[in-house]
């Protein structure tokens, strides 16, 4: 499976019909570039993803690709990110 190192993201927390959130991940850089994160579908990091995903500017993924009617559709497998939340006491 390809994996990626993407710098320079923007992630946006969106809902299915069914109200199921999933979350996609836009690389700034090229603004085609574009990956999907279920939760069923997301073995590591889905964690990290749904508590500070408006935190997140980097990340390195894992992830299948499957074209479909001259589209193409990238769907995480594995999240890493090296930012971690700063909690202040």
């Amino acid at each position: 499976m390809p994996t990626l190192n993407l710098k320079n993201i923007t992630i946006k927390k969106l809902e299915d019909k069914n109200f199921n959130t999933y979350y996609l991940i836009v690389n700034n850089d090229n603004q085609d570039e574009a990956f999907f994160c279920f939760e069923k579908a997301v073995k590591s990091g889905w964690n990290d993803l749904t508590t500070n995903w408006e935190n997140i500017k980097e990340v390195e993924i894992e992830f299948e690709e499957k074209e479909n009617n001259f589209k193409t559709y990238r769907k995480v497998i594995s999240l890493y990110t090296s930012q971690t939340e700063e909690i202040l006491v």
